[in-house]
């Protein structure tokens, strides 16, 4: 009888069983978060979409991705083109801060052509539009996301080698959730790194919900799935996101770089 082997995208632990295990014994995991070795999804970045719904968080099935898939409910309404990526999925590396060695190194495409950054890149340059989702760790993103966000520092850095603003006018919306406080300087963490990419942040395009220290954090996501509130919210978000989007704000004005 063929045994699978399975994989905690959380944190790696593997094991030779028949279904995923329950949680997971190594970091406490949903079976929700094993795949079959040899079956990941990280390579299925082909075709390009109009909006881009990125989930920052570690857990490809968790608060953040339920978030994810209210939004993705939302422009599949809409009509829009879409892709939901869970950065779980992919390798990303830090950036190599070829910059600090000469301006000149850091530039598309990406030096580092050894992980998933650059078909990220090509995603992100071909969007109309991106909505981030993270979850708060320690009053800031997820490391996961701020090391993606790292590596779009070769877009930015474009206008220094030939002042081109690859993303200037571009639309972004952001969605926090968290079990305690941080909610808007996550947000707003997030948002200075799209503004100096050019992006604009849609009309109430800021969509955020914590549950509270009182409460135990296993108890989080029945919260998130029955707030009903915070589910419109999010559906806002993704409406005013897309509709800004569909202006063209890059093609109806001369846009110009300021301070980083």
């Amino acid at each position: 009888m063929f045994m699978p082997v399975w994989k905690c995208n959380v944190c790696g632990y593997e094991i030779d069983t028949t279904e995923a295990p329950d949680p997971c014994p190594s970091c406490g995991s949903s079976s929700d978060e094993f795949y079959v070795k040899g079956h990941h999804t990280r390579d299925r970045l082909g075709g390009q979409a109009d909006l881009l719904i990125i989930n920052g968080s570690k857990h490809r099935a968790h608060n953040s991705a339920y978030f994810a898939s209210v939004a993705e409910e939302a422009a599949k309404a809409m009509g829009v083109s879409y892709r939901l990526l869970h950065l779980a999925d992919y390798k990303i590396e830090p950036c190599w801060c070829c910059y600090s060695m000469n301006e000149e190194l850091c530039r598309l495409p990406c030096r580092n052509a050894y992980d998933d950054v650059h078909k990220l890149h090509n995603l992100i340059l071909g969007a109309k539009a991106v909505i981030i989702v993270s979850p708060i760790n320690w009053n800031g993103m997820s490391v996961t996301l701020k090391t993606f966000l790292d590596r779009l520092t070769c877009i930015e850095n474009m206008y220094v080698i030939d002042e081109t603003l690859p993303l200037a006018g571009r639309t972004l919306g952001i969605v926090v959730n968290g079990h305690e406080d941080g909610a808007y300087k996550t947000a707003f963490d997030i948002f200075i790194v799209f503004q100096i990419l050019g992006f604009i942040l849609a009309p109430y395009g800021i969509a955020y919900s914590t549950h509270g220290r009182q409460h135990k954090p296993d108890t989080d996501h029945q919260y998130f799935s029955e707030d009903e509130v915070m589910k419109t919210f999010v559906k806002n978000v993704t409406h005013n996101v897309i509709e800004l989007a569909r202006i063209g704000v890059e093609s109806r004005m001369e846009i110009k770089p300021s301070c980083e």
